[in-house]
């Protein structure tokens, strides 16, 4: 049975975002085909990342927030939760929940593994291209972290402990109750403990069961006791073929939970 949530092509477009720029700091130099005219890496890449990994470090630093646990909710092929791990000393375990069979199976192979591992990308609307790389040197800077993987929907109950970070980035609006997930990664955050949530509010009937979740502010999701810390708008890219990307905002907020 294939993926429910995500096609090869969609899975080349997360490896393209997530892991193409890492990969070129690495010294990997397999070009890109393209069936048309020459793409410049500049679009096919995305910061988007890299920037709220920068956000969540800013965040715990202001509120001295020393966090040994995280727990990351839709971390696509890992690049968020290696920017965290590697930047954030203090980390020790993760656990990531992914529903998707073929994204926490790669992300598997190049954060815990770090196998010889098939990069695809975008080479035209319905054709893919391939290039295999090294994924040591990423599993190798976070080989001090004991990671958990969860393959399973998110929902109150399918983690037992509370953790001192909690992310979940552009995930709500993908979801049939983005509510009932909020509610339940706030229980999943310790008292003192972060939750960063991000959306970019693309609400789609397909999706949503109550029309009516389609809030239009995730700050309304946090009562008295959260305290706000910290949001910002930051631009989220994802291509369709050689030459097409979708360009969103992604609204992200961090609060601290104060009270039970």
């Amino acid at each position: 049975m294939d993926d429910f949530y995500i096609d090869p092509k969609g899975l080349a477009a997360y490896y393209e975002i997530q892991w193409l720029d890492k990969l070129r700091l690495n010294g990997v130099t397999e070009q890109l085909e393209s069936k048309s005219k020459h793409v410049p890496e500049s679009f096919i890449e995305s910061s988007h990342t890299q920037s709220v990994a920068q956000f969540v470090i800013e965040a715990i630093e202001a509120e001295n927030i020393y966090p040994k646990s995280a727990l990351e909710v839709g971390p696509a092929l890992g690049r968020n939760s290696y920017e965290l791990v590697t930047n954030i000393p203090t980390i020790r375990s993760v656990t990531v929940v992914e529903p998707s069979h073929r994204l926490l199976s790669n992300f598997k192979q190049i954060i815990i593994e770090g196998a010889k591992c098939q990069f695809p990308y975008i080479k035209s609307l319905k054709e893919l291209g391939y290039f295999e790389f090294d994924a040591s040197p990423i599993a190798k800077a976070c080989n001090h972290v004991a990671f958990t993987l969860i393959e399973a929907p998110f929902e109150h109950g399918l983690v037992p402990k509370k953790f001192d970070l909690v992310i979940c980035l552009n995930v709500l609006d993908q979801c049939e109750s983005p509510k009932t997930i909020v509610e339940a990664l706030m229980d999943a955050t310790a008292l003192n403990g972060m939750l960063i949530l991000s959306c970019t509010y693309q609400w789609s009937k397909k999706h949503l069961k109550e029309e009516s979740e389609a809030v239009d502010d995730i700050n309304d999701y946090f009562g008295i006791n959260w305290e706000k810390i910290s949001e910002d708008e930051i631009e989220y890219k994802i291509r369709f073929n050689e030459r097409y990307s979708l360009l969103f905002l992604s609204h992200v907020v961090a609060y601290k939970k104060v009270g039970k």
